[in-house]
């Protein structure tokens, strides 16, 4: 990412009337139960609803993003509800996953291509994979993003994790918007 990206995020959650949603990502509410509790990495975590929620469900979190700001939005929510998690402020293009360290990595409305073998080193074998973002159809809708370079075609997400198994896969209109939701599973 650009510091053309990190100052159009800093400027947005530090904007005088922003207020943070608070509720996590509905696909995450409905499969975090068939996932074992473990190490959860959130990837382009924002203000941290998704990483605080899964906080406390008793995964141990760390929540990467761009911006400070966001990751002060996170702390904050954490703080309110009791619960822990680690913050680390990075662009994940350059950022270090690690390998073999996590047993779920989330990614909600942040598509780029160049993180999926990042996402397979950071993940222990048979970690989960819990990702949700904008497919090409979202461009014939009224609302969204038009650029085509933040929207998913489903072959892209079979071709980097095949091999991997598919445990739920969804390529459709979601809550008004055309979304691919996949919930993969590292080999053993």
């Amino acid at each position: 990412m650009s510091e053309a990206a990190r100052a159009k995020w800093e400027a947005r959650y530090g904007a005088e009337d922003y207020v943070p949603d608070q509720e996590p990502v509905t696909f995450l509410c409905e499969h975090v139960d068939t996932l074992p509790v473990g190490r959860a990495l959130c990837l382009a975590a924002g203000t941290g609803r998704n990483a605080v929620f899964l906080a406390e469900r008793g995964f141990a979190v760390t929540a990467v993003d761009i911006s400070a700001r966001g990751l002060a939005w996170c702390r904050a929510l954490a703080e309110r509800r009791g619960v822990e998690v680690t913050t680390v402020e990075a662009d994940l293009l350059s950022w270090d996953f690690g390998e073999g360290e996590y047993d779920l990595v989330t990614d909600f409305y942040y598509y780029e291509q160049a993180l999926f073998p990042a996402i397979g080193r950071a993940l222990k074998p048979g970690g989960h994979f819990v990702f949700q973002t904008f497919s090409v159809d979202q461009a014939l809708r009224s609302a969204g993003p038009r650029n085509r370079a933040f929207m998913v075609e489903s072959h892209e997400l079979f071709a980097a994790f095949a091999g991997w198994r598919m445990r739920y896969f969804e390529d459709g209109v979601v809550e008004d918007q055309a979304v691919v939701r996949i919930v993969a599973q590292k080999p053993a």
